[in-house]
């Protein structure tokens, strides 16, 4: 009588195992490569739309007969950036006509809307579509 030898039952185990192993790392790298492929497409995508930048920074000073404001330490506020805050600079600040100048102190933390087609980064100004005093 032959027997034949049948396959251990620990290479099948074995072979399962890595097949969930390669599975697991090559959903990894997917993940990495399509986080990496969207984040670009993301800010854009918020730029592009009508006042949804906002920044924040202090003011530095007022000019009332030019009707702006210069604001120091400008960012993007949290909920129009993605990762640490970054310090721009100073902007001058060009208010809408329904804010009033008098209630930007030098000193005081302002947060501001702009309409992306406003944004003039070579000068460093920008027309605020909203402008809010955070804090005197």
């Amino acid at each position: 009588m032959l027997m034949t030898k049948r396959p251990d039952a620990m290479v099948y185990a074995v072979a399962l195992g890595g097949l969930i192993i390669i599975g697991v790392v090559t959903t990894a790298i997917i993940n990495v490569v399509k986080n990496n492929q969207s984040a670009p497409t993301d800010i854009r995508a918020k730029a592009g739309v009508v006042n949804t930048l906002k920044l924040t920074g202090t003011v530095d000073s007022v000019d009332e007969t030019a009707g702006t404001i210069s604001v120091l330490d400008v960012q993007f506020s949290s909920e129009s950036r993605s990762g640490k805050p970054v310090n721009y600079g100073t902007w001058t600040v060009t208010p809408p006509r329904t804010f009033s100048l008098m209630t930007a102190v030098p000193g005081a933390k302002i947060s501001f809307t702009v309409n992306s087609d406003s944004f003039d980064v070579v000068s460093k100004q920008v027309i605020a579509a909203n402008v809010t005093i955070l804090q005197k």
